[in-house]
């Protein structure tokens, strides 16, 4: 992805998805190349509304706002979607800090099941009510000792940051593909 300027992704023969590195990243139109190209954390939802630019979705109880223009999936109400969002858009709050966290940004409770210092980030796995096992970078700057196995936490981001695909597609397409590699 560092050498060219337009790269396509193929499954099976097949074409999946032709673009620049960034957008193919950042854009992602199925699960095969969501999950092949890098880690993706895909929620499963249901689309309440549509209102303007964005598509109101619910998911574990929670309510998360993905733009229509990032949706590569029918998003009509009472259907479902998967929602996407890479681990390092994702910010990491501790729950007692929850009411410092700007509005209008989607936000999903959890607790953290483990975490794994790297150097450059600690990545965290974080099991929640819309998705076991949901994957956060968060970048070494200033580390929260509270942010530790069993603690409460808040994960929120820009809704522009997050993808919508087609829930009928296999939600670990690519993940064999990757480990192959």
């Amino acid at each position: 992805m560092t050498m060219a300027d337009t790269v396509a992704v193929m499954n099976a023969g097949r074409v999946e998805q032709l673009g620049s590195p960034a957008d193919l990243y950042e854009n992602p139109r199925s699960t095969f190349v969501a999950n092949f190209l890098g880690t993706s954390n895909l929620i499963e939802a249901e689309v309440d509304s549509t209102s303007g630019a964005d598509i109101v979705l619910r998911a574990g109880g929670g309510k998360l706002v993905l733009p229509v223009a990032r949706c590569a999936a029918p998003a009509t109400t009472g259907g479902k979607v998967l929602v996407g969002v890479r681990p390092e858009k994702i910010s990491l709050t501790h729950a007692d800090d929850a009411g410092e966290i700007p509005e209008g940004r989607n936000r999903v409770t959890g607790t953290i099941a483990a975490g794994s210092f790297i150097g450059v980030s600690t990545q965290y796995v974080v099991d929640s009510a819309v998705c076991p096992g949901l994957e956060v970078y968060v970048q070494n700057v200033d580390r929260d000792p509270r942010l530790v196995p069993g603690a409460e936490v808040v994960l929120h981001w820009s809704p522009a940051h997050t993808f919508g695909l087609d829930a009928t597609q296999d939600i670990d397409a690519g993940l064999e593909e990757e480990a192959a590699l």
